[in-house]
């Protein structure tokens, strides 16, 4: 079983797009219910329609699919780790993700208006 994090974003659609964008893999999705994404490394994310907001989830079997991103999560924040951040800054430009430079991470906010840290692994 693997741990999974429960975030909530007002429409599954645009939730699924964004988190795909950060490179994790759609596993399943329940329309109007739930989608859950797969990282490469890390927690499980299983988005529900809500204002937003991230909260621990109940374990699930690991999917066989994975998409390339490794996620964390750091002080409640979900923490996207990158091996260059100047390449992802081209990769989310090119998907249309804004974000903001903050020292050595990238700063975005989901479709709920959850904080979404970027930043390279140390």
């Amino acid at each position: 079983m693997s741990e999974t994090l429960l975030v909530y974003v007002p429409d599954l659609g645009q939730g699924v797009s964004f988190y795909q964008a950060l490179g994790l893999a759609l596993e399943e999705l329940l329309p109007e219910r739930e989608a859950l994404l797969s990282p490469l490394e890390g927690p499980l994310l299983l988005l529900r329609p809500g204002e937003g907001g991230v909260a621990r989830g109940p374990q699930r079997p690991r999917p066989e699919g994975q998409g390339f991103a490794r996620l964390r999560v750091e002080e409640g924040r979900l923490v996207f780790l990158v091996d260059n951040l100047t390449h992802e800054k081209l990769r989310l430009a090119k998907y249309g993700l804004g974000f903001r430079e903050a020292g050595d991470h990238l700063l975005l906010f989901d479709p709920g208006g959850n904080p979404v840290l970027v930043r390279e692994e140390a």
